[in-house]
């Protein structure tokens, strides 16, 4: 014995018993949860922290940035230990590729010809890692 067709054999597995004032339409058309977004920041925060109930997107984007940036506080008496750094300065902007001059603890932004020493970490540097960035060989 077969049962009829009926609208909801048309419903896409996971949207079945969806109720629509949970859903909207991305700009792409697709329809997709309108809590979308306040979900995936919890499962962030479950993987990386704060801990706890309440807490900051501030906080989360934090522990986010401490396991997957790799950013190290400026100290202007430790030389970072490598030839391509990439900093984040006190304006919020973050430069990348930096190279090590001639000198110690110099590092030179080619892109913006700008300089940074020993002074400018732990003043306008609030923050390196390591470069992801390789520099583009020299053509001259």
């Amino acid at each position: 014995m077969t049962r009829p067709v009926t609208e909801r054999d048309f419903r896409k597995p996971e949207l079945l018993d969806a109720q629509p004032e949970d859903y909207e339409f991305r700009g792409d058309g697709a329809v997709v949860r309108k809590d979308r977004w306040e979900t995936g920041i919890h499962q962030i925060r479950c993987i990386v922290g704060p801990k706890g109930r309440e807490f900051e997107i501030a906080d989360v984007v934090a522990a986010v940035d401490a396991v997957a940036g790799r950013w190290q506080d400026p100290e202007p008496d430790e030389n970072p230990g490598y030839d391509v750094i990439d900093v984040r300065l006190s304006c919020g902007s973050i430069l990348c590729g930096l190279e090590r001059t001639g000198e110690a603890f110099a590092f030179a932004w080619r892109f913006g010809g700008i300089d940074f020493t020993r002074t400018d970490f732990g003043a306008d540097i609030e923050a390196w890692r390591p470069s992801r960035n390789k520099p583009e060989a020299s053509t001259s």
